[in-house]
């Protein structure tokens, strides 16, 4: 499943006018990179998905939880990531994981950072173990009849949640674990791109470019990560460019702003009653009026990339996601909601 958005977001939804007021379609040149444009999916891909993700370009952000793959010291269980690895580069999709999530041996609670004395070794290990295999000189590609390595890896999720980061969010705690992990995945792979976590909006909480700030004031974080990223959720145009251009001025600030920021997770609902559900054609015109948005300002605002949450809808219940049962692309019953030929439009014009 999806990292869980959080969407104690009712109070996040920050500036007005309508999703339809703001698109703007016009094309410019040039066209954005293959894998600009991306989903995260709540559940693993079928071979349909895969078809269809590989047809548009899409990435696919994925999740990578160390308590699965790691249940035990040096005891791996790769064989589902493998199987997605292979899909993904048998259909072209570029994959960006999402690292999380400490075993029960390492941390009492999966969400405690593996910051303590040997918690901070065993981390960088199973980073070193990922790029290993999944990076350019990874074991896994050896006889593989398709080759895609992974070369962007995404360090945990919404540090700024108290869901995501226990006891508490700190600025300071995350940009250790930053440090930890991106001189492990370098020391493994030095052209890798280090994400920093997409940070949310979250109700009784700081703004997530505050976050970021404070990200910021700790000695060396600059070095820390190649990217930063945001999960700007709102049910607006305007509110999306309010996010993304406050977090841009807090990385020009701290003299960051001609490094990458990544949307790796945007999105509204077609239905369930929240005010992120605009319904279905109000979900199509929010996703091609953002997804425009943000291509049209890539150069501007430096965006590497923007991920829709999510891919298909879903029965399972998350209380912190009063919106994400019904934020895919596709309906429950797989078929193609208008998000998805809007995409498919945004697509055309973008990729072109």
């Amino acid at each position: 499943m999806a990292a869980a958005v959080a969407l104690a977001l009712l109070g996040a939804v920050v500036g007005g006018g309508t999703a339809a007021a703001a698109k703007d379609h016009r094309p410019p040149a040039p066209a954005v990179p293959a894998g600009f444009f991306g989903v995260v999916p709540q559940a693993p891909f079928a071979e349909a998905d895969w078809a269809r993700a590989g047809e548009l370009g899409l990435a696919d952000r994925i999740q990578v939880p160390w308590s699965e793959l790691e249940s035990a010291p040096g005891q791996f269980e790769w064989s589902g990531l493998d199987a997605t690895a292979a899909a993904a580069a048998a259909h072209g999709v570029k994959l960006m994981p999402v690292v999380s999530g400490s075993p029960a041996w390492v941390a009492p609670e999966q969400y405690d950072p593996p910051l303590g004395a040997g918690q901070r070794e065993a981390w960088q290990e199973f980073l070193r173990e990922l790029v290993r295999r999944y990076g350019p000189a990874g074991s896994f590609w050896l006889g593989q009849p398709s080759r895609l390595p992974i070369r962007r890896w995404q360090i945990w999720n919404e540090p700024n949640y108290p869901v995501f980061w226990k006891p508490r969010p700190s600025a300071i705690d995350y940009v250790h674990l930053l440090r930890l992990s991106s001189a492990a995945i370098h020391g493994v792979d030095p052209k890798a791109m280090v994400v920093a976590a997409g940070l949310a909006p979250i109700e009784h909480q700081p703004p997530p470019w505050k976050f970021l700030q404070a990200m910021y004031a700790v000695r060396g974080a600059r070095r820390a990560f190649d990217a930063a990223a945001l999960h700007p959720y709102t049910n607006t145009i305007a509110g999306l460019t309010y996010s993304v251009s406050s977090a841009r001025r807090v990385m020009a600030q701290a003299g960051d702003g001609s490094k990458p920021l990544f949307v790796t997770e945007l999105g509204v609902s077609s239905a369930g009653g929240t005010p992120f559900d605009l319904g279905l054609e109000g979900q199509a015109s929010f996703l091609e009026g953002s997804l425009d948005k943000l291509a049209k300002q890539r150069r501007r605002w430096h965006i590497g990339g923007v991920y829709w949450f999510t891919w298909a809808d879903s029965t399972a219940e998350n209380p912190s996601c009063p919106f994400c049962d019904y934020a895919g692309l596709l309906g429950l019953d797989g078929e193609p909601k208008p998000a998805f030929t809007a995409l498919q439009r945004v697509v055309a014009r973008w990729h072109h």
